[in-house]
């Protein structure tokens, strides 16, 4: 029986495989059983799903771009995701000044409150104004790699607290610069959310906020002079959770006759089964890509101009090996 308490984890891995596999049974063996405000109902009003498996967890990613690096298991479109990360969904986002629908839960599908590059690059500010936040914290670590305020944040208390739905689940994200034994710089990234699905979405975002802060060591390294390597990855989300609705994927259901999730995987074949960089960058990364600027989706999309050349640079950086996906 509960006692109220959400329960504390603590997870690392080698690689993002690794320590995906070792968070979703950490979750599913210890999370606390708590509602969500996504639990279907039927007719009556009586849950559909049971309650998920809700814990705080710190997990360590040593090192993201160990090999393999992508899971088994993904929801999304990788390489579309990663565009998206760096920026090329921004335009979607409605304007400060126009978010007074927005607020009160009116969105056409064309209308967004915000992107987590949009929110980190360019802040909003009720006068109007935008902030790169990113752009600063890369400039402290130039002036001072040892810095623990190269942080940005993508709360807008003005606005967020107000949405019905959409709040940003990633909250922070700090950027650490120590040296390692040779005396090279190496780039650390923390992330905090307020809210995390974890059987979903973890293994997605890992790949493309990793993506994101190579480039940001790119970007230290040529403004510093000095060389940056990708180090370390860890994020804490405040409630990471597996949803009832997604049981029978994860721990299996003799009536639906789905397998568990633990008897497809152990942790060795789950990450023996994911792909290595190379394999989803030519399977996945670079053909989504394509497919992202073909005449079909730029209509479908509406991408401006700057949209188009912002994924047609992250194409040719990718295939010249600039950037690792």
């Amino acid at each position: 029986m509960s006692d109220g308490r959400i329960p504390t984890l603590h997870v690392v891995g080698d690689c993002i495989p690794q320590s995906y596999y070792r968070a979703i049974k950490a979750v599913w063996e210890n999370g606390l059983a708590i509602r969500t405000e996504y639990d279907r109902k039927d007719a009556s009003g009586k849950y559909i799903d049971p309650p998920s498996r809700d814990a705080r967890v710190l997990i360590e990613v040593k090192d993201p771009f160990a090999q393999p690096r992508y899971s088994p298991i993904s929801f999304c479109e990788i390489g579309t995701y990663i565009a998206e990360i760096m920026g090329a969904k921004d335009y979607r986002v409605v304007p400060f000044d126009q978010l007074e629908q927005a607020v009160h839960g009116e969105f056409s599908a064309q209308e967004w409150p915000y992107t987590y590059h949009q929110r980190l690059f360019a802040h909003p500010d009720a006068g109007g104004s935008i902030v790169d936040q990113m752009a600063l914290a890369v400039e402290r670590l130039v002036q001072t790699p040892y810095s623990r305020r190269a942080i940005a944040t993508t709360s807008v208390p003005n606005l967020d607290p107000y949405l019905k739905e959409d709040i940003p689940c990633l909250r922070e994200v700090q950027l650490r610069c120590p040296e390692d034994a040779d005396g090279n710089l190496v780039l650390n990234m923390n992330t905090t959310w307020r809210s995390r699905d974890l059987y979903k979405a973890w293994g997605d975002n890992l790949i493309a906020i990793t993506f994101m802060q190579q480039v940001l060591a790119k970007q230290i390294e040529a403004r510093g002079g000095k060389p940056v390597r990708v180090g370390s990855y860890a994020d804490y989300a405040c409630s990471l959770h597996i949803y009832g609705q997604d049981f029978g994927a994860v721990g299996g259901s003799e009536e639906r006759g789905l397998q568990s999730f633990f008897d497809t995987f152990d942790e060795d074949g789950f990450v023996a089964r994911s792909l290595t960089s190379e394999m989803a960058r030519d399977m996945l990364v670079l053909p989504q890509m394509y497919d992202l600027i073909s005449e079909r989706q730029i209509e479908q999309w509406h991408f401006p101009p700057e949209s188009v050349e912002l994924i047609k640079g992250l194409i040719a950086d990718i295939e010249s090996d600039k950037y690792m996906v």
